[in-house]
Order: C-alpha cells, then structure tokens, then sequence
C-alpha cells in the first residue's frame, strides 16, 4: 500500500526536491509518488515535489534513491554580489533556523558576475549572519566540517536559489560500518544497489509478499500477504500474493542484497540514522517524527514473516564471506542464502516452502563492473543458465525463465550471452561510466521494472535506451567431446577449442617423456587467440593443478570488445580442456575499463588494453611486466610463511604465489637456464645470484654443491620467498647470504673489496624506476654495459657468469663490452625450452667471461689500432686502481 501523504487540504505547501545521481530520476519519482508525495515532477538530476516539513521528513526517512532532501528558501534574480547579499538578507532567517545552530554554506554555478563559487558562499554567509545579528543579537558559528544546518546556493544565469538540506549527511551514507572498513570485495553504494532494485520492481513484489503469521504475530502457521504494513480491506483489493525471489549471481560485498534484504523487512533505511539537518529547521515538528518513527517499527514488525528466496553466490570466496559479514552487520543475515555459483545447487535453494501458495516473482541480478577477468567466464556461464531456465518438469527451473535479469556492466559481455537488453540506463557508480540494463525474461514474459508510463516520458532522453527487439541470446554452444556443450560468445572460439586440444595432448606427452610439471600448454597459436597458457602441477605436498593465462595485447584495429570476448571464451575452454578447476585458473591480463585504459599487476585483472606485448607473466611478458627491484615489497602476509601452492622442478620444491602479482615466483622459460646454473656450479665454491628475484637459480646452485650463496634483490619479499625456497630444499645455514640492496650500487661497493665469486647468475629486469632506487632508474638496453663490467670484476680467475634479459629488441654493445675486456657468448637458442619454441625472443642469454681488453677485442676481431689506442687509456688509468681491502664475510 502506498504511504498516505501528511499534507492536508488546509496545509501550506512547501517547495522541495531530492537530488540523485543522472539516471535516477525517474524511479525516484516512482518512489517519491508512492510515499504519497504531490506534484512530484522528474528534472535533470533532482526530482521536485511539493508539500509539508512532515512530508520532507518521510523523503528522508524513506527515500533508498534519493542522495539528498532540500526546502527551497527562496528564488531571486541575481545578476551581481550586491542583489546576491540582498535577497539572502531579507530571508526570515530567524524564522528558519534554531538558536544557536552551526551553520555551513556552499554553492553550485556561476555568472557572468559572480565567477567564484566559494565567493559567492560568503556573501550568503554574510548575509545570513548580518540577519541574525541585527535580529537575534548574535552571528551563528560556521562549522564547515559538521554543521547543524547546511545551506546550498544554486546560481543559474542571472537566477538563483537558496535550499537548506533536510538531510544532513547524503541518504546513501547507511551501509554497516562493516562494509566501509578494506575489505577483499567491492560492495555496491546503497542507492545505485536500490536503483537495481527498482529496476525488478523489486519494491512492488515485496509488498505482496506472503507472511508467516506464526513469525509476524505469534499465531498459526498460516500465509497471507502484507503490502507495505496494512492489514485492511478487503481480500478483492490486495495484491496477488507473491512469493519474492532474488538471485544475485555475483553478489561481490553483498551490496544489492544488502538493499534487498531491507526492503522485504520493510525496513526504513534512515531508521538508524540519529543526525539529520532538519533537526535544526524551526518548522520541524517532533511529535510528528516521532509518529513517522513510529509507524516505521510496526511496518518493520509486520514484516517479519515475509516470505522471500534471497539467493546470493560469487566466484571468489573472500566476495562470499565479506557480504556474510556486511549482511550479519547490519542484522539481515538470516534473510540472504548463500550458494555456490552452479545452477543446481541455486536450484535446491529455491525450493519453496510447503506453505507458500504464492506467485513466484522476482529477478536476477548481476555486477559485472568489478570482477576479474578470471572469474568472468564463470560469471556468464552461471548468468545465460539462469536466464535461459528450463522447461519441464522441473518446477525452479521453469521459473527462472519467467524472471527478467537486471545487470550493472561497463562492457558488452553479457549482451553477448544475453542478447540486446529491453531497455537500459546510463549511471555512474563511482564517477565511472556504467550500464544498468534490463533483459527481458527467456519466456518473452514483460520485463519487470517498467515504470509509470509518465514519468518514463519525462525522463531525459540520454539517460535511457529502449529496445523494442525480442532478445535472442548470443552464445554458441559447442562440444568439447565430454558430453557437455560449452557456451561461448564468439562462434570461431570452436576452432581454439580444437586447437588447444590438439596442443594439450602433444604437450603432455613430452612432458611426462622429459619429466616436466609445469609447462606452457599453448602460445598463440592462432593469430586470433593471442595468449599464453601455462600449466602448473603442485607436488605431492599440495596436489593440484593451476592455469596461468596471459593474454598478448591485441592489435589496435581489433575492437577490444571482440578482443575481451575471445579472452573469456579462452578462460571458459582452457580449465574444460585441460581439465583444471575454474577456481584454478588466473587470468594476468591488462584493465580496459572505466574512462581509458588501466593496467593491471596482479591476477584479478580486467578487461584487455592496448599494447604491442604480451601482457602478465614472465613466459612472453611484455618488458615492463619483468619483477623490477622494489617491486612486491607490500604483501598480504608474510611470504615466509603464508601457505602457497609447491611445484617441483629439477628434482627441487618452489613456493608459487598465483594471486598477488604478473608473475607466479617462476619463469618456465628459464628451466633449461637453471639447469646451466646448476651444471656450471660444479665443482664451485662461491655463488651470486644478482636481481635475484625468488632465488630459484641459487637453489639449483646449492643443489650443485657450492660452499656459499650470496642472492641480492632491492626487494625484501622476494628475498623472503628466496630464503623460504632454500629452506624448503634444505640449504640453511650461515654459508647462505641474503643481501638487500640496489644491485648496481652493491656491485660498486663490491669492487673495492677481496671478494670475488667463481658462477655469477644475473636475469636483470627490463627497466625500473622504483623510489628504493633514488633518483636513478634501470634500463638494461642503457645500462647493460656498466652492469656486465662491473660483475665482471667480481669474478674469480676462473669465474664465468650467465647472463638473460627478456627485453625483445636487446642488441648488447659488443665492442663497448671487449674494450673493457668482456666477452659475450650467446647461448640463447640452447637455453629456449620446446614449450617456448614458438617465441625465440622470450629472452636472451649469454655465458660472460673476462679476458684482458686486448685479448677480448682480438677475439671479436677489432683493429690492432684500436687495440693499442685501448692499451695506452689503461696505463694512463692504472694509478687509479683502489687499495681497499675490505672483504664480503666469508
């Protein structure tokens, strides 16, 4: 039943409106004319209506769209500052506000007079403190930061307006304290959640909602339908009785069956709420707040009984258990069901109570805006099930065909595997462009959410986009030759699926010949389907298997929703293939999303952007995605000893991390390259491991027998995870060295002292420009030569270093490098294992060896010239040799 308007016949009306955010108005007329509010008319950003204070009072009290309530005080002409201060000036002002009241004023607009904002504030300011000095004998205090009273100024052309806000803090402002502290989910703000609402008249079915009378008035276990709290008239004028269902398939931080969950309780959402800005308006009436709080318990205790299936599921578990603790917070958690993201299992919690004899309405809804490509796969195949239902004998799923779904996106995706919405709106959640569409029940049932037809006409034309096309879902499906077809969103996604499994089946024989756990599986292929997908089997203390997909970066031509869609078709056809659980695969990709183009650094990442490299893993990484020095130094816990999966290789055990960053703790196409460190460390006593990242390859020299490791990295949690990974092989002990350090500055401190190393192990980052560093940045193009040089003097007599970088277009000085006596020898087609076969360029690696500068430029066969030109520099330079005699410990 519509809420009865407090405003009678004899009442003097008062002008107000609510703001909302672009896209709102017309269900926030819907919502403000069913509180029985009068002349209620939909603008651009606000909604007008009219009234008295109680009426206003109950906006507040009510409203779950509205982000603000204002009392229009007055409309003037206002060409200048002189008519702005004098129209505000003659305003009762003493008639409006409480004695003693703290006051704060903004505004909004400008002319060609008054060109500042905040300007044109402190002449209301001003004006309004003169008033009430000349009046009550004393200035309000101003209080910008909690003001009892704020006031707005609105300045259009040479017209302006005074409001005062009845709200006080913006009526979005009521989500638990829970769900504002940093949480792992994104939890959707309470009026665009309630937007989702309104859109599957969400509202309206619960006012029909059956009643337990057992639960709601302690009497037999019967059902009868509420509407909004009345229990009279006839049974003739009650609504059909409905039993409300709701599934959020991708509930995140729970925030739309946060709102859901409210409304069918008939909760007021400002009921909590103890501060208002009315509190300090002089029309305010307590005794009728007080009736309006009152009335607001007993529609919330009538509601108790209320029939209702809230389904809410998610892909990512950490989303689960934050919206079960924002829905505890707020004490709605017995009104929400969690499932697991499958259509059985939401199946069985639809199941309807024996005692219900209602008319199943509802809608199912979907945020999209914040998931990780990752997950996305999953997400839509979870979305066309729902949405498709089934017919049959099948009660459930006979009924989800009937229900509408209602989807918050930033992508076409779910058009995709939906087809075209019904109608949608253009909304900003979080000052991003976003999407709410409306698809139109499988059944071809009319779409819930429709609206009053006149407010629909009054709303502005940009805001909203109908469709009077029947929506045809455009997924394809085909067989992986399981036995279960496969949704997929581009038809050609057929020919990767054979592919793959032509790939899958050749790979896995060569890995078992060869011994290999962890491989690459596929390397683009097919043109069309650039990615890069590795396979990692956990050893026998953590089981498992794991998919690391990193998608190459479309060419520019290519329409990057086309480009997206062949991602997700990827990650829904790899983990089927390969036989990997979807909760195992982790999508390294680069965010296109909200307003440009964002990058991602870690495996939740989005949509795809632009470049020319891959994107995300070392395996065919684009450079910069290289782990620079600094970079992981903020983890989630303690690399030492947070549990990660163990993945062995070369008869050694590795941490692997797949959640926190691009890269997993291991470059596979190094495995060859650690199988050299280990080769060449035989018989060696003194091993460096520089930019050491997670200390792999000094675990394979250990593993060779050297007497002592030093591994130097800037960053200390990859110094972390390199100890724990010797540890986890057993090389412990006080012969194992950890150096925190900037490797170049390191080399140069190294250099005046005795210690020398016979096996140096250096894989430089491509650049990197982290604050540890000072000033200075790393490009190994630039810079190659100063590093090799200067390792090459940390050698032994003996000593010999391995050298790799995965920068693509690496050229190294060869010349520059002989003058100062060091020879390069590249080894780089020996040390590119099969499974990379098809990138050559995945990196470069030379064996490094110092010779005096005459024999190294004989040996790359410079001039004799050039030879002796290079002899006399040195002589010149030999009186600045060091004498310090400070020594590593050993």
């Amino acid at each position: 039943m519509a809420n009865t308007s407090l405003t009678t016949h004899d009442t003097p009306l008062h002008e107000f409106y609510a703001s909302c955010p672009e896209g709102f108005e017309t269900a926030l007329a819907d919502e403000l004319r069913g509180m029985g509010l009068r002349q209620v008319r939909p603008l651009k950003g606000r909604v007008a209506f009219a009234g008295s204070p109680a009426d206003a009072e109950r906006a507040c009290l009510w409203s779950r769209l509205a982000s603000r309530i204002f009392v229009v005080l007055g409309r003037f002409a206002c060409a200048n500052a002189e008519d702005l201060y004098e129209a505000t000036r003659s305003i009762a002002w003493e008639r409006i506000l409480r004695a003693g009241a703290t006051i704060a004023v903004t505004a909004r607009g400008t002319n060609d007079e008054l060109r500042n904002s905040h300007f044109a504030a402190l002449r209301v300011k001003d004006a309004l403190c003169d008033r009430m000095l000349e009046v009550e004998g004393r200035r309000p205090n101003v209080d910008t930061d909690d003001p009892d009273v704020r006031i707005s100024l609105t300045l259009r052309g040479e017209r302006a307006s005074i409001q005062l806000d009845l709200s006080g803090d913006p009526l979005f402002k009521r989500l638990p304290r829970e769900a504002t502290r940093t949480h792992a989910a994104h939890v959707l703000r309470p009026d665009y959640a309630a937007l989702a609402c309104a859109q599957g008249n969400w509202q309206e079915i619960c006012s029909a909602a059956l009643t337990n009378t057992k639960d709601a008035m302690g009497d037999e276990d019967a059902a009868v339908p509420t509407d909004g709290g009345a229990l009279a008239g006839s049974a003739a004028e009650r609504p059909t009785p409905t039993l409300p269902v709701l599934i959020d398939a991708c509930c995140a931080g729970g925030g739309v069956v946060l709102e859901a969950a409210s409304i069918l309780a008939d909760r007021a959402p400002g009921l909590e709420r103890r501060n208002w800005g009315f509190s300090s308006w002089l029309e305010h009436d307590e005794a009728a707040w007080r009736e309006l709080l009152d009335e607001a318990d007993r529609r919330a205790e009538l509601a108790k009984g209320r029939v209702a299936r809230i389904v809410a599921t998610d892909p990512s578990g950490d989303a689960v258990a934050c919206a079960r603790r924002i829905l505890k917070a707020a004490g709605l958690a017995d009104r929400v069901i969690f499932a697991q993201p499958d259509l059985d299992k939401i199946s069985r919690k639809l199941m309807m109570p024996a005692c219900c004899g209602g008319e199943p309405r509802g809608f199912v809804f979907l945020d999209t805006t914040e998931t990780a490509i990752s997950k996305m796969s999953r997400v839509l195949d979870l979305a066309t099930s729902l949405h498709a239902g089934a017919c049959g004998a099948d009660p459930v799923r006979a009924m989800l065909s009937t229900m509408p779904t209602v989807a918050l996106t930033r992508d076409d995706l779910l058009i995709r595997a939906l087809g075209e919405p019904a109608r949608s709106l253009r909304v900003m959640p979080n000052n991003e462009e976003a999407e709410l569409a409306v698809f139109s029940a499988a059944n071809g049932a009319i779409t819930a959410g429709e609206g009053n037809a006149a407010a629909e006409d009054s709303m502005p034309a940009e805001d909203a986009v109908e469709s009077s096309v029947a929506p045809s879902p455009a997924t394809t499906l085909i067989d992986l030759g399981d036995g279960k077809p496969c949704p997929v969103l581009i038809p050609e996604s057929e020919q990767f699926a054979r592919r793959l499994r032509k790939v899958a089946k050749l790979r896995r024989k060569w890995a078992q010949r060869e011994g290999v756990t962890c491989y690459r599986v596929y390397d683009a292929d097919l043109p069309d389907y650039s990615a890069a997908i590795d396979l990692y089997e956990g050893s026998a203390a953590t089981p498992g298997r794991w998919l690391v997909i990193a998608e190459y970066a479309a060419p520019r031509e290519v329409d990057p929703s086309l480009a997206e869609a062949r991602l997700l078709d990827i990650l829904t056809l790899a983990p089927r293939i390969l036989q990997v659980d979807p909760d195992n695969v982790f999508a390294k990709a680069r965010i296109r999303s909200r307003g440009g183009s964002q990058y991602g650094t870690q495996a939740g990442g989005s949509n795809p952007g632009k470049g020319g490299k891959p994107r995300g893993g070392r395996g065919g990484s684009a450079p910069a995605n290289r782990p620079s020095q600094g970079a992981g130094s903020g983890t989630p816990s303690d690399i030492r000893t947070r549990r990660l999966p163990l993945i062995e290789e070369g008869g050694l055990t590795f941490a692997v991390n797949f959640n926190d960053y691009l890269d997993t703790g291991i470059f596979l196409d190094h495995r060859i390259t650690r199988g050299l460190v280990r080769e060449h460390a035989r018989g060696k006593r003194f091993f460096l491991n520089l930019f050491a990242y997670t200390g792999t390859a000094t675990c394979y020299a250990a593993d060779a027998g050297v007497e002592e490791t030093v591994t130097v990295d800037l960053s200390n949690t990859y110094l972390d995870w390199a100890e724990r990974n010797m540890e986890q092989n057993g090389f412990v002990g006080p012969d194992h060295h950890y150096v925190r350090a900037d490797v170049m500055s390191w080399i140069r401190d190294m250099r005046q002292t005795r210690n020398r190393w016979d096996l140096i192990f250096c894989d430089p980052p491509t650049f990197s420009n982290s604050s540890k560093m000072g000033r200075r940045t790393w490009d190994v193009q630039r810079d190659h030569v100063e590093l090799l040089v200067g390792l090459s003097r940390l050698l032994s007599r003996e000593g010999e270093a391995i050298f790799s970088c995965n920068l693509r277009t690496f050229r190294p000085d060869i010349e520059e490098l002989a003058r100062a006596g060091v020879i390069l020898t590249d080894i780089t087609d020996e040390t590119i294992p099969e499974d990379f076969a098809r990138n050559k360029k995945i990196h470069h690696c030379y064996l490094v060896k110092r010779y005096t500068s005459e024999e190294a430029m004989r040996r790359i066969g410079m001039s004799e010239d050039a030879t002796r030109e290079r002899t006399r520099e040195l002589r010149e330079a030999s009186a600045r040799k060091p004498a310090d005699t400070k020594r590593f410990r050993r």
